[in-house]
């Protein structure tokens, strides 16, 4: 982890759709029960470069399916649902570690977000998701 944290911004989206609108994921799962921050795309494509550049040229990034994004909720049915969508379309600033990792093929930088843990909490999720926050910009997967 490097001890540089920048800031960035990105809007709120809830239940985000796959492809041409469907929210069923390729293993069967649903996005039904997610929340995302869209990350900034110029962003995304600087940090693929830089990890393109800091692996000598030799291992190029995918950008992931919804772009450059944090993932808030994955998959979770929240307790109390009634504040669900309540920010949608709203704009978050959040503040990530340009210093990248790489977990199975999909390359992140880690996020620091209190009002996102917030936002958990009013939907009566743990504070803290699993994996923790992070900005995910890409993917070094085949196919």
């Amino acid at each position: 982890m490097s001890s540089i944290w920048l800031p960035s911004t990105g809007t709120l989206r809830y239940s985000p759709p796959l492809g041409r609108g469907g929210h069923i994921r390729r293993d069967g799962g649903s996005t039904l029960w997610w929340l995302i921050v869209d990350g900034d795309p110029e962003l995304g494509r600087y940090l693929r470069q830089q990890f393109w550049i800091g692996h000598r040229r030799t291992r190029s990034l995918q950008a992931p399916l919804w772009g450059t994004h944090v993932s808030v909720i994955r998959g979770e049915t929240p307790p109390q649902p009634a504040a669900w969508k309540r920010l949608d379309g709203a704009t978050v600033a959040f503040d990530y570690d340009p210093d990248a990792h790489e977990t199975q093929g999909y390359v992140w930088c880690e996020v620091r977000c209190p009002a996102l843990l917030d936002l958990r909490e009013e939907l009566g999720l743990p504070r803290e998701p699993q994996p923790a926050l992070h900005l995910t910009i890409g993917n070094a997967l085949l196919g």
